[in-house]
C-alpha cells in the first residue's frame, strides 16, 4: 500500500515585503539576486531545488495544499506579497519568491530537499548525509513566531490500517500524545486512535469524518493550540 511515510518540515514564516515585477520582466533587484557573489545561492541551486520539490513543474497543483515549482503553501506565498495561487504565477514570479525567501531564511524552508541536494544555509554545499523525505514548515500564528514541524500528509487514516504499522500513524499518535491525549503510540490506527480522532475533530469543530484523520485534522494536530 503506497501510503503513509514519515516526512520532515518545509516552508517557514515569510517576509511581509511585497514583490515588484517590472512590466517587461524581472526587476534589477531580482536580477542582482540571480548574479549574487560566490558562496551565495546560485541559479543552479534553485534549478536543482525545483527539480527536487516538483520535478521542475511551475504549474504543479496536486491538491495537497502546496503549489508550484517550489511547493509554496498559500500562507507563505501571500506573506511574501503575492496574490492567487503560486502554481498560477509566472515562472519569474515563483523564482523571485523563492530567492526572496531563501535570502531571508536560507534553505530552512526546504530542509529535506536542501539536505538531499547538499545545500547549506551559508549557500555552499553541506557535508551532511542526504535524506529522501519531504515535508513542510508551518507558522502557528503571526503573534507567535515559533515554527513547528508539520510532517507531509500522504493519505487518509482509517481503521483499515489497524492491522499494520505505519510511520505516519505513529507520528500522528506521538503528536496527539504530546498534546495530552491518552493514546497508544504503536503505528496502528485502531479503534482507540479512531476514538481520539473523532473527539479531537469535535473539539476543534473540524469537518473531518469522525474516526478518521484527513488533511484538515492532520494539520490541526500540529497547528492548532492545545486547549
Amino acid at each position: 500500500m503506497p501510503l503513509l511515510r514519515a516526512h520532515k518540515p518545509r516552508h517557514a514564516r515569510p517576509s511581509k515585503t511585497a514583490p515588484v515585477l517590472a512590466a517587461g520582466g524581472m526587476t534589477a533587484t531580482f536580477s542582482a539576486a540571480l548574479t549574487s557573489p560566490a558562496g551565495a545561492a546560485t541559479d543552479d541551486d534553485f534549478a536543482r531545488l525545483r527539480q527536487c520539490e516538483s520535478g521542475g513543474n511551475y504549474a504543479t497543483n496536486t491538491g495537497n495544499g502546496y503549489y508550484g515549482a517550489y511547493q509554496f503553501d498559500q500562507r507563505t506565498w501571500h506573506g511574501l506579497g503575492y496574490p492567487g495561487l503560486p502554481s498560477s504565477a509566472s515562472p519569474a514570479a515563483q523564482d523571485q519568491a523563492a530567492h526572496t525567501l531563501q535570502a531571508e531564511r536560507g534553505w530552512q524552508p526546504w530542509p529535506s530537499c536542501a539536505r538531499r541536494l547538499g545545500l547549506s544555509d551559508s549557500g555552499g554545499r553541506s557535508d551532511q548525509p542526504a535524506r529522501a523525505s519531504r515535508g513542510r514548515v508551518v507558522v502557528l500564528a503571526k503573534a507567535n513566531p515559533t515554527v513547528v514541524a508539520l510532517p507531509h500528509f500522504t493519505g487518509v487514516m482509517t481503521t483499515a490500517l489497524a492491522n499494520s504499522q505505519y510511520e505516519n500513524v505513529r507520528s500522528w499518535q506521538q503528536r496527539m500524545s504530546r498534546r495530552g491525549w491518552d493514546i497508544a503510540v504503536d503505528g496502528r490506527f485502531g479503534p482507540q486512535s479512531a476514538h481520539v480522532a473523532a473527539r479531537f475533530a469535535a473539539e476543534k469543530k473540524l469537518a473531518t469524518t469522525p474516526g478518521t484523520v484527513d488533511h484538515e485534522l492532520w494539520t490541526a494536530a500540529w497547528q492548532l493550540p492545545v486547549t
